[in-house]
């Protein structure tokens, strides 16, 4: 079959299949509110804040990659999306853990807060399904490195204003997760000794390493002071800098290292490592309650 039909077909189905999926589930949620008497508030997919700090650093990192001639404007979605999308939710998340004490409002905003890493996710898969494989890159005749660390410094200077906007700066430096993270850096590269691997491919394994060991010890801490809050707060902060740190490693390789960089590294299997210790954090400390607990016997 040839490959613009099937894609056709794959199109037509995929909608086909969805509208009835939505249409069943709206038809279920709707009957139940009403034969119960409920008000369930409408999700809001949108928050502006959150939004702005996932599309303004994409937008200057597209920016710079399509100036620079280093690669097509999908790439940089492609590579950028997840990593921005956790960055953003890990700052408003220690902006919530740090502002806010009612339990139901903090369960709310957490929810908001993980909203982000959708709005990453959807970026890297509009990236990967416009890739442009036969791009050719054509940088420009400049040795100079004053406009990359331009737009280095812009970025973080972004970055910045999204943590001051939640909390402050100094919340997001901390001594027992910054060791933690140089520590776990230093013993993987040492172990690696893997020659043909790239320095794209090396400095993102270890971001993905250095995520998942920080969510474990917090795990691990966060289990065992339970029922001693001041001591559950920083494993909880370690929880989310670990991977917070990480993504924005990924996030400066995914910027400024040569395309051909990053086309030898598989940046699907990173970005999914990504969500799964996400994924894994969420589940373990802010998962809401079981089906047991939700209807006892």
């Amino acid at each position: 079959m040839h490959t613009n039909v099937k894609t056709a077909l794959g199109i037509f189905l995929f909608f086909f299949f969805g509208y009835f999926a939505l249409l069943e589930l709206s038809e279920n949620v709707s009957s139940n509110i009403k034969r119960f008497d409920i008000s369930i508030p409408l999700i809001s997919y949108f928050k502006p804040e959150l939004f702005a700090l996932v599309f303004v650093p994409l937008l200057l990192a597209t920016g710079w990659r399509v100036w620079s001639g280093e690669s097509h404007w999908s790439s940089a979605w492609y590579h950028s999306g997840v990593p921005l999308g956790l960055i953003a939710s890990s700052i408003s998340l220690i902006g919530v853990l740090q502002n806010v004490n009612d339990l139901e409002q903090t369960r709310r905003l957490i929810a908001e807060s993980l909203l982000a890493i959708c709005y990453g996710g959807v970026v890297s898969l509009i990236g990967y399904l416009n890739l442009h494989k036969s791009f050719i890159p054509i940088k420009r005749n400049s040795h100079s490195n004053i406009p990359k660390l331009f737009v280095l410094l812009l970025l973080n200077l972004i970055i910045a204003a999204g943590m001051q906007y939640y909390v402050s700066i100094g919340a997001f430096i901390d001594k027992a997760t910054l060791l933690i993270y140089l520590a776990i850096i230093c013993l993987f590269l040492l172990v690696n000794r893997d020659g043909t691997k790239s320095v794209c491919l090396l400095t993102c394994e270890a971001m993905v390493m250095v995520s998942f060991v920080s969510v474990l010890i917090a795990l691990v801490s966060y289990i065992n002071y339970q029922g001693y809050p001041y001591l559950v707060g920083p494993a909880i902060a370690i929880g989310i800098l670990g991977p917070f740190y990480g993504s924005f490693g990924i996030l400066l390789c995914a910027i400024f290292l040569p395309e051909k960089d990053l086309q030898s590294t598989n940046f699907s299997l990173i970005n999914w490592h990504l969500l799964e210790i996400c994924g894994f954090w969420i589940l373990m400390c802010l998962a809401p309650k079981s089906l047991l607990e939700m209807f006892p016997v």
